[in-house]
């Protein structure tokens, strides 16, 4: 059983206003770097925070049961397509990802849209030159 977020990925933090439920919102959270040579020009290794969070709006009913079991299904999801292989094939040069966290919660609303969030957070590893910030080693 699949959610459809998918179908709908955004890549910014901030809502956008035109929403069909369910969907994904794809960020970086933090970047640490550490120089790993001496050369010149340096390397730095670099270990990227990336966060998939995946919406999802509660039934009207109330029904917050219903909504959990399927925030379980949409971390499955995600998790089952963000793999090593995966993100190799389009970016090689990855030293590894590895999931370091997840959380759920259930959000209710004053003024808003009652809806659930399950964010799953990478930690990608990756080298880079002094000077080249956007090109991996």
């Amino acid at each position: 059983r699949k959610t459809g977020a998918g179908k709908a990925v955004t890549g910014a933090r901030m809502d956008q206003t035109r929403q069909r439920w369910p969907y994904l919102m794809v960020f970086s959270e933090a970047e640490q770097s550490e120089q790993t040579t001496v050369n010149d020009p340096a390397s730095y290794g670099r270990d990227l925070t990336l966060s998939v969070a995946g919406m999802l709006r509660l039934p009207g009913t109330g029904d917050t049961y219903t909504i959990e079991d399927k925030m379980d299904v949409l971390a499955a999801e995600i998790e089952t397509k963000l793999t090593q292989s995966a993100l190799r094939i389009s970016l090689d040069l990855v030293k590894s990802i590895t999931l370091s966290s997840t959380s759920m919660e259930v959000i209710l609303e004053d003024d808003g849209i009652d809806h659930a969030e399950i964010i799953l957070s990478y930690r990608i590893n990756y080298a880079t030159q002094e000077g080249s910030p956007g090109t991996m080693i």
